[in-house]
């Protein structure tokens, strides 16, 4: 590097570097892994058409994995900004500003020009949300962003254009001449193709589910290229913390197997085969059924010590 690094930016670099000894996975197990697809997904190869096909993201992968009720009000409900979801479009939109900016690095200024650039672009959903904010709640949100921003500097090395950065790396796939169609919208992705290392940058706290999203993420980008990627990470800006794990054949096969398993849910829920499951969780805090859902209200009141969990 031309600049000596912190030791938190040493440690991104000691993790998500390329080892000595690394080789890339074998091409056979692309062509395995979408036969394992394929053949999984074989009974609703006929189910779905190209015009009208059966979408899938790692959102309803994650949801319908949890509670199929809360997924299923998720599909039907139309997409909502707030606050903390503006949030991190924000930020992921600063952070493309940085990589490619030029002059003097001020964390206020590349966040001033990422809202500008949100809010004047019709082509971004985020945008009516934005203008529309108050004055105060738009100062919030702009003090939130430069704070995720400076970490983003602070804890993260400096991205050299050798790296190929991708920011808001977008790919996808499908199957039976699309009719099931796959997509995914990665926040970052560095590295030449056939090594490249798939980054979900986070302005919270992490979690188990986030391994899970970038599991699907490897799978796709893996069918799509006909390449794997080498690694894996989720950043906390927050924390200064990475999450990180190598793309492994068995790492494939598990996500093939979930996103498989998780594709036939979806499809029974979208064909109305059978009811959809209620299973408690997290989720229950932000379900909009959460005041009249006998199972979600136990499990909250359980959550905040006003019940036990003997019955459970």
């Amino acid at each position: 590097m031309d600049t000596e690094l912190n030791p938190l930016q040493q440690a991104v670099i000691d993790a998500l570097g390329v080892p000595p000894d690394w080789e890339p996975l074998p091409a056979e197990i692309v062509t395995s892994i979408e036969a394992q697809l394929t053949e999984a997904l074989a009974p609703i190869k006929d189910l779905f058409t190209p015009e009208d096909p059966l979408r899938i993201n790692k959102h309803h992968i994650a949801t319908v994995h949890g509670c199929e009720k809360y997924h299923v009000l998720n599909r039907q409900s139309q997409f909502a900004w707030n606050i903390n979801t503006v949030r991190g479009t924000i930020a992921h939109k600063a952070i493309e500003l940085l990589i490619n900016w030029r002059g003097a690095v001020i964390p206020s200024e590349i966040v001033d020009a990422a809202i500008t650039s949100v809010a004047e672009n019709p082509r971004e959903s985020a945008s009516d949300f934005i203008i529309s904010l108050p004055a105060h709640e738009l100062a919030e949100l702009r003090g939130a962003v430069v704070g995720a921003v400076s970490n983003f500097l602070e804890c993260f090395p400096p991205i050299r254009p050798q790296w190929r950065p991708l920011v808001e790396y977008s790919a996808s796939y499908s199957l039976f001449g699309g009719a099931v169609l796959f997509t995914s919208r990665m926040d970052l992705v560095l590295g030449h193709p056939g090594r490249k290392v798939i980054i979900d940058l986070k302005t919270g706290r992490l979690t188990p589910t986030h391994r899970d999203d970038l599991r699907f993420y490897a799978l796709i980008e893996t069918l799509r290229s006909r390449q794997p990627p080498r690694s894996l990470g989720s950043y906390s800006l927050d924390s200064a913390r990475l999450d990180e794990e190598d793309v492994t054949e068995g790492l494939l096969q598990s996500a093939v197997r979930r996103t498989a398993n998780g594709t036939l849910l979806i499809a029974d829920l979208v064909l109305k085969t059978r009811q959809p499951e209620v299973r408690p969780g997290f989720q229950c805090r932000w379900c909009p059924e959460n005041e009249t859902c006998e199972v979600g209200m136990k499990y909250l009141r359980q959550l905040s010590g006003e019940e036990d969990d003997t019955d459970l």
